[in-house]
C-alpha cells in the first residue's frame, strides 16, 4: 500500500468518524459503519487509530482544531479591545461554532454528545479544549474586577458568561420551540452576542460595586 493511499484512507476514516461520532456520539457509532461511511476495510480503524477509542480522540482533536481555526476564541481582537468587545468576541465564536452546519460545527456537535454520555476522553476534552477558554474569559473578568478578585467570585463569573453560551448547544432538542427555528442569522447571532456580552459587563459592574 502506497503511502498516498494509506493517507488517502486514513482523511476517509477520519471524516466519516467525524460526522458519525457527531450525529450519534461514541457509544452508538460503531466502528463497523464509519468504515463502510469511508470505503474502507474495517482493519483501518486498528491500523490508522489503534482502536475506537484512538479514532475518537483524533476526531474531537481534528474538530476542535478546524472550529478554533475558524472561530478563534479571542475573535481576533485586539488585546487592548474593551471589556465588553472581548466578551463578545469570545461569545460571537462559541455562537459560530454552535450553529455552523459545516465541519466547522462539528467540536460543538461531539460536545453536546460528549457531554450527554461522558466517555473517558472527557477529561481531555476539558483539559486540552475547555479549561483553556475559560481562562481566557477569566482574564477578561480580572480585567474588569481587578486582580484581587477572589477565586470563588471569578469561577461564578466565568461560569455565568460562558453559560449564556453553551445554553444554545445543549439545547438543541428544543431549538425550534425556543427560538421559533433551528438555524439563525448572522444579524440574529451578533444580537446574541452583543447581548451575552452587555448583560455579563452589567453583572460584572454590580459585582465590582459591591451590589451583589
Amino acid at each position: 500500500m502506497t503511502e498516498e493511499i494509506k493517507q488517502t484512507t486514513r482523511a476517509r476514516v477520519l471524516e466519516a468518524a467525524c460526522r458519525l461520532f457527531a450525529e450519534k456520539g461514541f457509544r452508538d457509532a460503531t466502528v463497523a459503519e464509519i468504515c463502510d461511511a469511508a470505503n474502507a476495510n474495517i482493519a483501518s480503524v486498528n491500523y490508522h487509530f489503534g482502536d475506537k477509542e484512538g479514532l475518537y480522540d483524533e476526531v474531537w482533536r481534528h474538530a476542535f482544531a478546524i472550529t478554533t481555526s475558524a472561530y478563534p476564541a479571542n475573535g481576533g481582537v485586539s488585546e487592548n479591545a474593551t471589556e465588553e468587545d472581548l466578551l463578545y468576541a469570545f461569545a460571537s465564536a462559541l455562537l459560530h461554532r454552535i450553529f455552523s452546519e459545516e465541519e466547522t460545527g462539528l467540536f460543538a456537535k461531539l460536545l453536546y454528545r460528549e457531554m450527554a454520555s461522558p466517555t473517558l476522553a472527557l477529561e481531555k476534552i476539558a483539559e486540552e479544549a475547555i479549561f483553556p477558554q475559560t481562562r481566557l474569559v477569566g482574564q477578561t473578568v480580572k480585567k474588569v474586577l481587578g486582580d484581587t478578585v477572589d477565586d470563588q467570585t471569578l469561577v461564578l463569573c466565568k461560569h455565568s458568561i460562558i453559560g449564556q453560551c453553551a445554553f444554545y448547544n445543549f439545547s438543541r432538542p428544543l431549538r425550534t420551540r425556543i427560538m421559533g427555528k433551528e438555524a439563525l442569522t448572522e444579524q440574529e447571532l451578533d444580537r446574541i452576542a452583543r447581548h451575552i456580552a452587555r448583560f455579563s459587563m452589567g453583572g460584572l459592574r454590580e459585582i465590582m460595586n459591591g451590589e451583589l
